[in-house]
C-alpha cells in the first residue's frame, strides 16, 4: 500500500499542477453525478444553511464543492513533493504580523481552521513559514499509507498529533511556544453543540478550554483559493476570547469568525461532511 501511494503521488507529480487540478475538478464533477450518498448529504447541508436559495443555485454550489475536492486531491502530490520555494511562491500571506507577534510572546498560539480550499497545503504552510506547529488530526486506518502521508505532512518540521492519543503533550507544546492547529468544522460524537453557520453542531471545545486555562491567544486561519488556479491567500486573524468558563460562547465566537469567508465562496467548503449530524439525529428522533 505504501509503495502504491508513493507511486501514484510521483506519477501525478509529473503533470503540470494546473493540469492536475483541472483533471481533479473533472473527476470531482463526475463523482457528483455518480455518488448519490454524498450528493444528498451536500444538498441537505445546503438546504439547512441556505433555505432561501433556489434549487439550481444549491446544485451548482454542491457540484463545484465536489470539483474543489477533486481539484485539491490531485494537487496533493505537488503539495507533498514540490519544493518549499515553489509552494511559497504560490501563497500570499495576510495577517502574519499579528500572528508572529503572538508567537513571540512564548505562550504558544491556538490556531483554529476548517476544511476550506486545499486545507492540506494550509496545514503545511505553518511549518513552511518557519513556525513550530503541532496539528491535531485523525490518522488513516491503513497503517502503511498513514506512515507515508504523515511523512509528507511533516516534511517541513510540523508535528502531527493523533486525536486518538490524548492531549498530554499539549501543555508542554504551548510552553515551548508552538502553535496548535485544530479543525473546528468536524462533527464530534462527544462534542458540544455550538452554532456553526447558524445551526447547532457538535464541536470541539479544546480552543476555549486551553485558551482559558493558559491564557493562550486564539487565531483563525484559512487558505483562500484565488480563482481556480494553484494560487492562494493564507489569512490569519486574532479571535478575542470571552472570559474563561463560557466555552460555548467562546466556540461560537470562533465558529462565527469563519462564516463570512464560507458564505463568500461556499463552493470551497466541504459540504459532503455530515457537519450537522447532531441535528439530523434529533430530527429523526434518535
Amino acid at each position: 500500500m505504501a509503495l502504491l501511494v508513493k507511486f501514484i503521488c510521483y506519477l501525478v507529480r509529473l503533470l503540470p499542477v494546473r493540469l492536475a487540478g483541472a483533471l481533479g475538478a473533472g473527476l470531482g464533477r463526475a463523482a457528483w453525478a455518480l455518488d448519490r450518498r454524498h450528493r444528498d448529504i451536500a444538498m441537505k447541508n445546503l438546504d439547512r444553511v441556505y433555505p432561501d436559495r433556489d434549487k439550481g443555485w444549491k446544485r451548482r454550489i454542491a457540484r463545484e464543492s465536489f470539483a474543489e475536492l477533486g481539484r485539491t486531491s490531485l494537487e496533493l502530490p505537488h503539495v507533498f513533493l514540490r519544493s518549499r520555494n515553489f509552494l511559497r511562491s504560490r501563497i500570499e500571506v495576510e495577517g502574519e504580523d499579528a500572528f508572529r507577534e503572538a508567537m513571540r510572546r512564548g505562550k504558544g498560539v491556538i490556531l483554529t481552521a476548517c476544511h476550506h480550499s486545499n486545507w492540506e497545503l494550509g496545514a503545511l504552510s505553518f511549518s513552511m513559514l518557519g513556525y513550530e506547529s503541532d496539528i491535531i488530526y485523525r490518522p488513516l486506518r491503513q497503517p502503511a499509507a498513514e506512515r507515508v502521508l504523515k511523512d509528507f505532512r511533516e516534511r517541513f518540521g510540523a508535528h502531527f498529533q493523533s486525536r486518538h492519543e490524548g492531549l498530554r503533550w499539549l501543555p508542554r507544546a504551548l510552553k515551548q511556544g508552538h502553535s496548535i492547529a485544530v479543525m473546528i468544522d468536524q462533527h464530534l460524537s462527544n462534542g458540544t453543540p455550538v452554532p456553526f453557520l447558524g445551526h447547532p453542531a457538535n464541536t470541539t471545545t479544546l480552543p476555549a478550554v486551553f485558551a482559558g486555562k493558559y491564557q493562550t491567544p486564539v487565531f483563525g486561519v484559512m487558505l483562500h483559493r484565488i480563482g481556480h488556479s494553484f494560487r492562494f491567500r493564507l489569512e490569519f486573524w486574532p479571535i478575542p476570547m470571552p472570559e474563561a468558563g463560557d466555552e460555548v460562547h467562546a466556540m461560537q465566537t470562533v465558529c462565527d469568525s469563519f462564516a463570512p469567508a464560507i458564505h463568500q465562496r461556499p463552493e470551497l467548503w466541504l459540504w459532503i461532511h455530515r457537519r450537522w449530524l447532531y441535528l439530523d439525529e434529533k430530527e429523526a428522533g434518535l
